[in-house]
């Protein structure tokens, strides 16, 4: 059988390994709750530009405000460029962010998933080392 010194040791070092867990679990958790705040958000803001679209070509031009060629020319410019840029701003570049922090998130839910798994494990581990501890001790 163990020594009393030793199980105690090895319960000082669960104790601190479990404590630790806890630790990391915690700061994933929070983690994890910023994330998931930062993607709602984001997800907010895609859908403000995509119901203000139409903001890229307002006002519209017409004989009274602007005509000629270079309103025209402008014009063309908003629908062409102005706009197609804008809605490349919620179509591709919001939507690539949005995607990765889904991934960082589901990176973290797995962590979390393992951490616990860690945390389970040595509740396991201390529990023996506590009923070696009382073994030894009725010794």
């Amino acid at each position: 059988m163990e020594s009393l010194h030793w199980i105690n040791s090895q319960i000082t070092r669960t104790q601190n390994s479990l404590y630790m867990l806890n630790l990391q679990l915690e700061d994933k958790r929070r983690e994890l709750e910023r994330l998931a705040l930062a993607q709602s958000n984001l997800q907010d803001r895609q859908e403000e530009f995509r119901q203000h679209t139409s903001w890229c070509t307002t006002p519209e031009l017409t004989d009274n405000t602007w005509a000629g060629h270079l309103a025209d020319q402008y014009q063309q410019w908003r629908e062409n460029n102005l706009k197609k840029s804008y809605v490349d701003l919620y179509n591709h570049q919001l939507a690539e962010t949005i995607e990765q922090l889904n991934n960082k998130i589901r990176e973290i839910k797995q962590s979390i998933i393992d951490i616990r798994m860690d945390l389970t494990a040595q509740n396991h581990t201390l529990d023996d080392l506590y009923g070696k501890q009382r073994r030894e001790l009725m010794n």
